[in-house]
């Protein structure tokens, strides 16, 4: 990237206070976001020309169409140490898009309290939870501030200052007392719900035999046979996510018959809630595995891949490209924090995407493959995809493709589906138990069971189009999951969170 000089950011703050729209200026939009993202990340620039351009800047954004979304523009952190060296506390401004500046600071205990609190070390709770820890801040400005100071789930559970004052032996030692005062803590806490447990049983058995002293008999001769309590010491987790009906670049128009806001922030929104239920609900994992179920992209030129109808979008098709990849690369990358292994399975497309979506999701193969080595990323050639996961085996496929399907698989098996299904499993000598069928399309939640296999509609994550608020039933938006303890399979969604 080139070093933009000061001269240079200030006869551009000077064009842009002449301006009242983008569209006002000679040159085109790209030229100017490209000249921010220069300053944005030039380390040689003063803090307050690098504020008064994006001053400037964002005040004629808001009025100019189509600009690419962004978040927060650059951080700027310091740690103020005292005469000897020690830092005293953290020092943050936030440049925020459309708002004013982030700034504050953190002193010691509460950097400390942070780490203790979010981290997989200390009490792996999640950013929500511990963003009531710091009610001066909304909990997106905290995210922001984690963010800033790239404290990730993944960190140790100390603060930057005790591992400066800290020999290697002290924090080991420190370490293993926190895991103790946290066993100990849990184990009291227990204990107390125990014996209040008791003590309501006790009551409530107290209550029954007075009201029945002279008509109550016990029966003596009934033995109760005795359980084998079976103590799991080595717990191995395992999750499958099923992440289908994007729609990227999907809108809903105003005056839709339920409100359903879609665009890149509450994509990045949804995708970063989801990560912080996995972490809430089932802690760190062994493997987590993606099933992703195509309509990965709304479609080409406001139009499904069939080209038979116009729909309205949000973005143009570079633009559903960009945000897809850009979104679900961040995604991938913060799963690799809660678990050892991720495996990712791809349906090449939906009716919705076409040939779009399978342009979209090799570009997402070979981005990971690039970023994260050693995540095995498989994109099925075929309508069907199938894998095996511990004594499971899982058929995956979007539930119509983008060209010759009149009909879509429909929400209930029926005889049509089954035959179709059992067929092609016949074709490909898959006769296995467990069989799971699983697709999206319909944006719904449901699930079939026959003889030879189960049948599992899952959730979309946009949710309800204009068209089938009108036409069905309301669906939650989300994901539903499969999850696994020692090689037992249980399942679940995630909604509307």
């Amino acid at each position: 990237m080139s070093k933009i000089s000061e001269k240079k950011v200030i006869e551009l703050i000077k064009e842009l206070k002449g301006l009242s729209s983008l569209k006002d200026s000679n040159r085109k939009i790209n030229y100017w976001y490209n000249q921010k993202q220069n300053i944005v990340n030039s380390d040689h620039l003063a803090t307050e020309l690098i504020k008064d351009f994006l001053d400037e800047y964002n005040r004629v954004k808001r009025k100019t169409p189509k600009e690419v979304a962004e978040t927060d523009d650059r951080a700027v952190i310091n740690y103020e140490r005292d005469e000897d060296g020690l830092i005293q506390y953290y020092t943050f401004e936030i440049f925020r898009k459309d708002s004013p500046t982030l700034s504050g600071k953190l002193d010691r205990k509460e950097m400390e309290t942070i780490y203790k609190l979010y981290t997989i070390y200390g009490a792996n709770l999640t950013q929500k939870i511990v963003s009531r820890e710091f009610p001066q801040y909304t909990f997106i400005e905290f995210k922001r501030i984690l963010k800033a100071f790239n404290i990730y789930k993944a960190n140790s559970e100390f603060a930057p200052h005790i591992i400066e004052e800290k020999t290697e032996e002290e924090l080991i030692k420190l370490h293993n007392q926190n895991k103790e005062n946290n066993v100990l803590r849990r184990i009291e806490k227990d204990q107390l719900a125990e014996a209040n447990k008791l003590i309501n049983k006790l009551a409530k058995e107290n209550l029954e035999l007075k009201k029945n002293t002279g008509d109550f008999h016990f029966v003596e001769d009934v033995e109760i046979k005795p359980v084998r309590i079976v103590e799991k010491y080595n717990t191995h987790k395992d999750l499958i996510l099923h992440l289908s009906d994007i729609h990227v670049g999907a809108k809903c128009n105003t005056g839709s018959l339920y409100d359903n806001s879609w665009n890149e922030e509450e994509l990045e929104r949804r995708l970063d809630k989801i990560v912080d239920l996995i972490g809430y609900s089932f802690g760190t994992l062994n493997t987590i595995v993606l099933n992703m179920l195509g309509d990965y992209l709304d479609g080409m030129d406001n139009q499904t891949a069939r080209r038979d109808h116009f729909m309205p979008q949000n973005m143009d098709n570079r633009e559903q490209f960009n945000v897809f990849i850009k979104q679900m690369l961040n995604f991938i990358g913060q799963l690799t924090h809660y678990c050892s292994r991720v495996i990712i399975y791809a349906v090449p497309e939906g009716n919705h995407g076409g040939t779009a979506d399978y342009m979209a999701i090799k570009a997402l193969e070979y981005a990971v493959g690039k970023k994260f080595p050693d995540i095995q990323f498989t994109v099925f050639e075929k309508y069907y995809g199938y894998y095996k996961f511990y004594e499971e085996s899982y058929v995956i496929h979007h539930g119509k493709d983008g060209q010759f399907m009149k009909k879509p698989m429909p929400l209930n098996l029926n005889d049509a589906a089954s035959v179709m299904i059992r067929d092609w499993l016949d074709a490909e000598g898959i006769y296995e138990s467990n069989i799971h069928i699983i697709k999206g399309d319909l944006h719904s939640n449901n699930l079939n069971s026959c003889r030879k296999f189960d049948y599992r509609n899952v959730l979309s994550l946009f949710g309800n189009s204009d068209y089938s608020m009108m036409n069905y039933p309301t669906n939650s938006y989300g994901v539903s999951y499969d999850f696994f303890i020692n090689g037992l399979r249980t399942i679940g969604t995630f909604e509307n969170f």
